[in-house]
C-alpha cells in the first residue's frame, strides 16, 4: 500500500493537504496529492484530517481512526476565563487518585504535540507514600551534593534544604500522593520540551476532573541531571532518560478568586 489513497470522485484537487503538510513531502498531481517520499511522513494526520471533503487516507494516520470535529470551539471569553482561573495546587488531600483517573488524566496527553511527532514519551506513576518520600530525600542528597559542587543554585538549595532538613517541610514534593514522571530514550534530544507540552496539557484537564497539579521542578531538575539514586527509586530503565515529574492529587482547598499578573510586555516590530 502506498502512503496515500486518494478517492479521485471526491477529491477537488484543491492542494489544502499539499499546504498543510509540515514535512513538505506531498505534491499536487493531475489526480490529486502524490508522496514520492514515503519515509519522510510524520505520521501527524495533518492531510487527512484537513482535507474538507475526506477524500484522503494515509496508511500511517488511517480515515477510519478519525473522529469528527463535532463540539464548537471554546468562546474566547470562556476560554480566557478558564485559563486565568487555573492553580498550580501544592496542598493535597491524603489519599492518592484512582489508576482510573489518573489514565484519563494521562490519556489526553496523547494528543499534546511532541517534537516531529515523535510521540515517544513513556509514563511512570508512583502513588506509595514510602516511595514518594525516598524520592524527596533523593532530591536533597543531590541538591547537597550540588552545594558542594559550587552550583550557581547553592544559596536557593540551601534555603531549600534548611526548610526540608531542619523544620521537616517538604518543599520538595509537597506531600504530592502521587508523582508523575516522564522517560523517554536517552538519545531524544527534545524529550525535555515534548514533556513540558504534556504535562501542560495535564495541568489544563486535570481541573475538570477534580484534580489538582504542578510540575515538581526541583525533582524534574534532578531527574534531567540524570541522578543515579533517583532514577533508581523510580525504576527507570539504562536507555532511557527523566525529562520531567509532575505532581498529582486532590486540591485540599478551593480557590475563590484569581489573581492578577504583571502587565503585558510585549514589542510589536
Amino acid at each position: 500500500m502506498n502512503l496515500l489513497t486518494v478517492n479521485k470522485d471526491k477529491c477537488l484537487r484543491c492542494g489544502i493537504c499539499v499546504e498543510s503538510c509540515p514535512a513538505c513531502i506531498l505534491e499536487l498531481g493531475s489526480e490529486g496529492p502524490e508522496c514520492h517520499v514515503d519515509r519522510g511522513c510524520m505520521s501527524c494526520g495533518h492531510c487527512v484530517a484537513v482535507c474538507p471533503v475526506g477524500a484522503l487516507d494515509n496508511k500511517y494516520a488511517p480515515l477510519a481512526e478519525m473522529r469528527p470535529v463535532t463540539k464548537p470551539i471554546l468562546d474566547a471569553e470562556t476560554a480566557y476565563e478558564f485559563l486565568r482561573s487555573r492553580r498550580s495546587i501544592r496542598c493535597f488531600k491524603p489519599q492518592p487518585p484512582t489508576e482510573e483517573e489518573l489514565t484519563r488524566l494521562l490519556d489526553v496527553c496523547r494528543y499534546a504535540p511532541t517534537a516531529t511527532n515523535s510521540q515517544s514519551l513513556y509514563y511512570i506513576v508512583l502513588r506509595n507514600p514510602e516511595q514518594i518520600k525516598q524520592v524527596a530525600d533523593a532530591v536533597a542528597d543531590w541538591m547537597e551534593i550540588e552545594v558542594a559542587n559550587g552550583s550557581t543554585n547553592k544559596r536557593y538549595y540551601r534555603n531549600v534544604l534548611q526548610k526540608y532538613r531542619e523544620q521537616g517541610v517538604d518543599i520538595i514534593a509537597r506531600q504530592s500522593p502521587c508523582l508523575i514522571f516522564i522517560v523517554t530514550k536517552r538519545l531524544n534530544g527534545c524529550g525535555e520540551s515534548s514533556a513540558e507540552q504534556c504535562f501542560a496539557y495535564a495541568n489544563l484537564f486535570a481541573p475538570t476532573i477534580g484534580l489538582g497539579t504542578t510540575i515538581a521542578g526541583f525533582i524534574s531538575e534532578c531527574g534531567v541531571k540524570g541522578y543515579e539514586p533517583l532514577r533508581e527509586i523510580v525504576g527507570v530503565a539504562p536507555k532511557m532518560k527523566i525529562v520531567g515529574c509532575l505532581m498529582v492529587g486532590y486540591p485540599k482547598y478551593k480557590y475563590k478568586r484569581m489573581p492578577e499578573r504583571q502587565h503585558l510586555k510585549v514589542e510589536f516590530r
